[in-house]
């Protein structure tokens, strides 16, 4: 399990900067094979290390913000219009925003930008990266819990493999119909 938890989370730190497939991915897949409980650390795991990814993306966009833009705008399911959105709203709803769009399927990256953009450069970043931690945390959980369930459930007919193999189904729908509908 600790190989697990510890792909969650490299795979939370690259989604804060530039990864695009959520970290709720991994934080499933424990859940699947592992259990509630752990599932409730790997969202933990997933929630604290997206910090440092967010850390490191403010801080980037606060020293090149087009640059950021133009990394930003070349992921999928993302565009500049997106990227004006998120950083209006976290400007004008601030850590509501954040929690709101953790999810309403905005990238936390956005938001870590549009923070990075719209704060001085002399700005204490640290309520930010608690409030990343905050909003992140909650979903993860809900995702963790509830494909745990699932996973157990679905162990009464199929077994671990088969389980499995419904979980990257359900991703696989997911990202399509995802990418099907955002911009980018």
């Amino acid at each position: 399990m600790a190989l697990a938890l510890f792909i969650t989370g490299l795979w939370s730190f690259s989604e804060a900067i530039l990864w695009f497939i959520v970290a709720d991915v991994p934080v499933s897949y424990v859940a699947v094979r592992y259990g509630w409980r752990a599932a409730s650390v790997a969202a933990i795991v997933a929630a604290l290390c997206a910090v440092p990814g967010g850390a490191i993306l403010y801080l980037w966009t606060s020293a090149d913000p087009q640059r950021v833009h133009d990394l930003l705008v070349a992921l999928p399911a993302i565009d500049a219009a997106m990227i004006e959105r998120t950083s209006h709203a976290y400007v004008e709803g601030g850590y509501a925003e954040m929690l709101r769009g953790s999810f309403g399927g905005t990238p936390y990256k956005l938001y870590a930008a549009g923070a990075g953009a719209s704060s001085p450069p002399d700005a204490w970043m640290a309520p930010f990266l608690l409030a990343s931690f905050l909003v992140r945390v909650p979903r993860f959980l809900i995702v963790g819990l509830g494909v745990a369930l699932a996973g157990r459930v679905l162990a009464q007919w199929l077994d671990m493999r088969q389980r499995l193999g419904v979980l990257g189904l359900c991703w696989l729908m997911f990202y399509s119909l995802y990418l099907a509908v955002m911009p980018g």
